[in-house]
């Protein structure tokens, strides 16, 4: 069936009943996709807010803080460098859950995760180059799905 016989219907001509079906079939499918859309996009969003807040904060305190600042010192970094990375994180992670914040938070953790996946590519540390990646990968996919819905 070609394609302009779909659209005679709804200018006096009845429209035959296959392709009324046809088209609700269509409505259907676009709005199942753009709610599988909006799960992926807040599946993403929670999972970057739960990964990001718990290494922002494991940056800033308890044990785990130290072991922080010598793999800053041990990259090249000033070892209160962690300080700032961390409060980025988490505050991007929050951000992201955040609709109206979700550009910019998420837009701010790819580009952190560009400097990690950078400083572990320097370092030889090749191991380390999945984790960026893949919370690279959903930071800017967040991005992405907020400027293609357009806003």
């Amino acid at each position: 069936m070609r394609l302009c016989e779909l659209n005679r219907g709804g200018r006096g001509v009845p429209m035959p009943a296959s392709n009324r079906a046809i088209q609700r079939d269509v409505a259907w499918t676009s709005t199942s996709m753009i709610t599988r859309h909006r799960i992926a996009v807040w599946a993403s969003a929670v999972v970057l807010a739960i990964g990001f807040v718990s290494i922002g904060v494991s940056k800033l305190e308890g044990a785990s803080a130290a072991r922080w600042a010598e793999r800053f010192e041990h990259w090249g970094y000033p070892a209160n460098a962690r300080y700032v990375v961390g409060v980025l994180e988490i505050l991007g992670g929050i951000g992201v859950l955040v609709p109206r914040w979700r550009p910019a938070a998420s837009l701010l953790l790819g580009t952190l995760m560009i400097g990690a996946l950078g400083t572990h590519i320097v370092n030889a540390e090749l191991p380390r180059v999945i984790p960026p990646l893949v919370l690279g990968g959903l930071a800017f996919f967040a991005y992405w799905s907020h400027r293609r819905s357009g806003g």
